[in-house]
């Protein structure tokens, strides 16, 4: 028997062919399509975690700057993609946080003004700030490694600004996610990065900063005499950037309080120059922060004296002064091993440390009067007779020793016959200047008193820093200290009138507190005489006069009667005239 085909099952067949080619087609396309689409998502999401991680890594290094104390973050280098059934997975996305060079902070026209901040501001500061210094620093950068987000960008700190680079083509767009803080109002705020850091992967890191040089000292600081002060900042950014920053926090020149005048690409390559409004006084300070591995230690740079000596002592009487070792953001530094000192004939007991980088010393003074010098060093033989006492890690005191007795070869501190007449004082010099002071003088002796010496110890106008004036001529104005005796002429010197001329060039200055001068010029004072005494000009460190009319002034005259050197000290009030 001869039977016929059957197709009946071949229609189920291809069905089943068809619906499993679907399926595959449907397979590959989400593959293909959707995975990537949803990786793209998770890593959107885990570029925005890093950023945020990298914020917190920035706040910590600046805490850790001035608090002195670590303050850890992580970085969440990777992540993972959801785990799927059917569908393959790329290898989890990861990402470098690494540092790099970016060159040297620096400063332009600066001058070191130490004593405008009342705390943690002392002499010796401006020895060491007025010369130029470099601060080298790094950026640290995040840089992820996605398989689906394209033009991720690289999240990038560097001088206190956390912001996004997004590279595309010849084109890079900066997008910040932080402002600034290198300058606030009348703050520089100065924080450097070094250390070495460079890992991979996809796992959390965690970055524990370690401060260097904790900012712990604040100094004051102004333009000088060539020209406006100007940061020059090492820099990825460009100057529209900078400027952008400075303009949303409100620190451009016409902003507000802002003192910015001008933001201008840098004379070396990869540099940014700020330029601030002169005749300001800005509060400066600097700290160095390590990321990663890396032995740098902080190191001494310079001394200060922090508590001085009383300007006289009696003979053998005991006093403490204080010296500082800095290093050179300004901050202390412990040298207890190599820190001497020496005195001309006293004796000095110490180091004591009173606190890191802080040194006590007590001096007693020898049994005669004199003039005592007192040396301390962390680098150098303090009673070599070559020490130097500009130099930056020298600190040079001098001080008065007064004997007991009234008359002889001895010194006698206060009690002598001259006075102040009452109400003398005025805030004006040099034919009205507010920047001098004048008073009174009068010898209630009966005997002449020739006056050889003067100091000016201090003034309640703390920008005021150094008497010095380069008009030349004579009399009142033309020196830094006029006694015009029985007021016969304040521009005509008569053979009885004295004056101090410190000299009209640079470096001559007198450093308020540095003791007495001689007189260029000794003025003799009769019994019952008076002179008018003319002090011009107070300026700060930056050589710009001083209003200092309704503000104290100290000042000491050495004068001689019969053979008896005496020192009195006077505190005047210069009463504003105007």
């Amino acid at each position: 028997m001869d039977f016929g085909g059957d197709d009946r099952g071949v229609t189920v067949q291809i069905g089943a062919v068809l619906l499993f080619g679907f399926l595959v087609v449907s397979l590959s396309m989400y593959q293909a399509t959707v995975v990537p689409q949803e990786n793209e998502r998770v890593e959107f999401r885990h570029n925005q975690r890093a950023v945020s991680d990298m914020q917190e890594v920035r706040n910590g290094i600046l805490r850790t700057a001035s608090t002195g104390s670590s303050v850890p973050a992580s970085v969440e280098l990777g992540t993972e993609y959801p785990a799927r059934a059917m569908f393959v997975n790329p290898s989890p996305p990861g990402g470098t946080l690494s540092t790099s060079p970016l060159g040297s902070m620096s400063f332009r026209n600066i001058t070191a003004d130490d004593t405008t901040t009342a705390a943690g501001d002392y002499r010796d500061v401006a020895d060491f700030w007025n010369e130029t210094h470099r601060y080298p620093t790094k950026s640290l950068a995040y840089r992820p490694s996605y398989h689906e987000l394209r033009n991720a960008p690289t999240t990038v700190y560097e001088n206190g600004v956390l912001y996004n680079r997004f590279d595309r083509g010849n084109e890079t767009v900066i997008l910040p996610r932080t402002g600034q803080t290198l300058v606030s109002g009348e703050r520089i705020s100065v924080v450097t990065l070094t250390g070495n850091l460079s890992r991979g992967g996809s796992r959390a890191l965690a970055v524990d900063p370690e401060v260097v040089s904790q900012s712990s000292r604040t100094m004051s600081v102004t333009n000088s005499s060539t020209g406006p002060l100007t940061i020059v900042v090492p820099t990825d950014l460009s100057e529209s950037d900078w400027r952008k920053l400075l303009r949303d926090s409100g620190e451009m020149h016409g902003d507000g309080d802002g003192h910015v005048l001008a933001v201008s690409e840098g004379a070396s390559p990869g540099t940014v120059e700020l330029t601030l409004e002169p005749g300001v006084t800005y509060q400066l300070s600097a700290s160095r922060v390590r990321v990663g591995s890396g032995s740098e230690d902080s190191e001494a740079a310079y001394l200060t004296g922090v508590g001085g000596i009383d300007a006289g002592l009696r003979a053998g009487e005991h006093a403490a002064f204080v010296v500082e070792v800095r290093d050179k953001y300004n901050n202390p530094v412990s040298v207890p091993s190599t820190l001497n000192s020496s005195a001309t004939d006293g004796r000095i007991r110490g180091p004591f440390a009173d606190e890191p980088g802080r040194y006590r010393f007590v001096y007693e003074a020898p049994e005669e009067g004199g003039t005592e010098t007192i040396n301390v060093s962390y680098l150098s033989d303090p009673s070599s007779p070559s020490f130097d006492p500009e130099r930056p890690e020298n600190v040079q005191y001098t001080v008065r020793v007064y004997s007991d007795g009234s008359s002889g070869d001895g010194y006698v501190e206060g009690d002598g016959p001259l006075s102040v007449v009452e109400g003398s004082g005025l805030g004006k010099a040099n034919y009205g200047s507010d920047s001098g002071v004048q008073f009174v003088l009068r010898n209630d002796g009966s005997t002449a008193a020739e006056i050889t010496g003067v100091s000016v110890d201090s003034t309640t106008r703390s920008s005021v820093r150094q008497l010095y004036e380069t008009n030349g001529g004579k009399g009142d104005g033309q020196y830094e200290v006029y006694f015009d005796v029985n007021d016969d002429g304040q521009n005509d010197p008569e053979a009885n009138d004295g004056w101090y001329e410190a000299g009209d060039d640079s470096g001559d200055e007198y450093a308020l507190g540095s003791g007495i001068e001689s007189l260029t010029s000794r003025a003799t004072l009769g019994a019952d005489e008076e002179t008018t005494v003319y002090f011009y000009e107070f300026q700060n460190n930056g050589g710009h006069g001083q209003d200092v009319g309704d503000h104290d002034v100290t000042v000491t005259v050495e004068y001689e009667i019969d053979g008896t050197t005496y020192a009195e000290t006077f505190t005047v009030t210069a009463t504003d005239p105007y």
